[in-house]
C-alpha cells in the first residue's frame, strides 16, 4: 500500500531509525516520535512510505529519502500563525500531498495536518490524539480557543477517523454519530524490557516527566506533595524532567520561593535517546497530570517495569493503569493523595515489584507493530469505502 503521513516529526528520529549515516543538516521537524515510529513499521513491511511534516526554517519544499522512507518538509512560521489558523501551513500540507500518488493519506491531530489533508483529492483518515475542549478548560486562551474551532471543523469534515484512547473516542462520540475506532499509541517493541529488575532499588528515586510547568500537567502538586514525602522519607530523590523543569526555570523558581526545592533535581528536557537512562534509574513514576488523552510517558514507564503513580480521573490514564491495577490511581488534585500514592510504593518493595510487572504486561499491549497493524485495517477499511463511493 502506498500510504502518505501526515502529522508533526522528528526527523532526525526517523534517520536514526532507518538511515543512520544519513547526511547532516536535515530539518528538524517538529518533534513527534509516532510518526518516525509508524513509517519504519510500514516500511519493514513493504509498504511504500511518504511522510509529509513542516519545519521551522524551511522556506520551499524539502524532499529527501531517509532509507526506504519518502520525506517532504514544508515551512512551518516562527510567528503569527495563530492569527489566521494556520491557513498558510494547511494549504502547504495539502499542497504537497496532491503533489503524491498515493492510495490513503493517515493525518496526525485534527489541525493544520488534518485540515489540510481533507482538502486534497487523497481519502484520508483522521486520527484524533487530543480533546481541545478539554485542554481549552485547563489553559484558558485566544489559542487554545482557536485550535478548538479547528478540531471542530476537522471532525465536521472527516468520514474517517481514529481514537488514541477510549477516553478520546468517548469525546468524539458525544459530537459525531459515527464511531472512531480506538488505535492506541505505542512504543517500539523492544523498549519494553525483558523483566522487573527484582533489586531495582530502594523506592527513593522518584522520577516525572512532563512537557510543560503548568495548570494542565499540575507539576506544582507534585512539587508541594513531595514536601510530606521528604519529611517522612529524607533521602528520597525526585528528578523532574521536560520543558519548565530546567535549572532555573519556572518551576524551580516556584519551589524555591515556597521552599519545597529539597531533594528535587531539576533537570529540563532530556533528549529521546536519554528517556530509558532516566526510566531505568528510577524506582517509579509520577503522572499528575490532570488530563491526558492517552499518556505516552505513563506508557513508557511502564515498558521499563516502573510502577506509576497516576490520576483517577486524568482522562486515559486510569484506562491505560487497567483500572489501577497496572499502577496506582489517586487524587492528583491534592497534593496529600500524590504523597501517599508515593509513599505506598515506596515503602513496599513487594509491591513496587507486583505492579512493576503488571505495568509490564499491560504495555506489552501498546506496542507499535501492534498499532500499525491495527491502522492498517482501517487503512484498508477507507479504501475500500472510498472506492465503493466512487462508482
Amino acid at each position: 500500500m502506498r500510504i502518505a503521513l501526515a502529522g508533526p516529526a522528528d526527523i532526525p528520529l526517523l534517520a536514526r531509525l532507518l538511515a543512520p549515516a544519513a547526511e547532516p543538516g536535515l530539518p528538524p521537524g517538529l518533534g513527534s516520535s509516532i510518526i518516525p515510529h509508524l513509517a519504519t513499521e510500514f516500511s519493514h513491511g513493504g509498504h511504500e512510505v511518504t511522510v509529509v511534516t513542516l519545519s521551522r526554517g524551511v522556506e520551499q519544499p524539502v524532499r529527501c529519502r531517509i532509507g526506504p522512507v519518502d520525506v517532504v518538509v514544508g515551512g512551518f512560521r516562527t510567528r503569527h500563525y495563530a492569527r489566521d489558523a494556520l491557513r498558510a501551513e494547511r494549504r502547504t500540507v495539502s499542497a504537497l500531498l496532491d503533489s503524491l500518488d498515493v492510495d490513503l493519506a493517515h493525518a496526525h491531530w485534527t489541525y493544520e495536518f488534518a485540515l489540510g489533508a481533507l482538502a486534497t483529492r487523497h481519502p484520508v483518515l483522521v486520527t484524533v490524539h487530543d480533546w481541545a475542549p478539554a485542554v481549552l478548560r485547563r489553559r484558558r486562551d485566544a489559542y487554545r480557543a482557536m485550535r478548538m474551532a479547528m478540531q471542530g471543523v476537522c471532525v465536521a469534515r472527516a468520514r474517517h477517523m481514529t481514537a488514541v484512547s477510549p477516553y478520546v473516542g468517548q469525546a468524539l462520540a458525544r459530537f459525531v454519530p459515527r464511531a472512531a475506532a480506538v488505535v492506541p499509541n505505542g512504543v517500539p517493541d523492544d523498549f519494553c524490557v525483558p523483566d522487573v529488575r527484582t533489586t531495582r532499588g530502594t523506592g527513593h528515586r522518584v522520577l516525572s516527566i512532563s512537557t510543560d510547568f503548568d495548570r494542565l500537567k499540575n507539576g506544582a502538586a507534585l512539587i508541594a506533595g513531595f514536601a510530606s514525602v521528604r519529611a517522612e522519607l529524607p533521602g528520597v530523590r525526585l528528578t523532574l524532567a521536560g520543558h519548565g523543569y530546567e535549572p532555573g526555570g519556572p518551576a524551580e523558581t516556584w519551589a524555591r520561593a515556597r521552599g519545597l526545592a529539597d531533594g528535587i533535581v531539576f533537570a529540563g528536557p532530556v533528549p529521546a535517546e536519554r528517556v530509558p537512562v532516566l526510566l531505568d534509574d528510577a524506582d517509579l513514576f509520577v503522572a499528575p497530570t490532570l488530563e491526558e488523552s492517552f499518556g505516552m510517558t505513563v506508557l513508557e514507564s511502564m515498558a521499563r517495569g516502573l510502577p506509576v503513580v497516576g490520576g483517577h480521573r486524568s482522562g486515559a490514564v486510569p484506562w491505560l493503569l487497567d483500572g489501577g491495577r497496572a499502577g496506582v490511581l489517586v487524587d492528583v488534585r491534592r497534593p496529600r493523595d500524590i504523597a501517599r500514592g508515593i509513599l505506598g510504593l515506596a515503602l513496599d518493595s513487594a509491591g513496587r515489584e507486583r505492579i512493576g510487572r503488571a505495568a509490564l504486561a499491560r504495555a506489552r499491549e501498546f506496542t507499535v507493530s501492534a498499532s500499525a497493524a491495527r491502522y492498517l485495517r482501517q487503512y484498508r477499511h477507507v479504501v475500500r469505502g472510498t472506492t465503493r463511493g466512487a462508482r
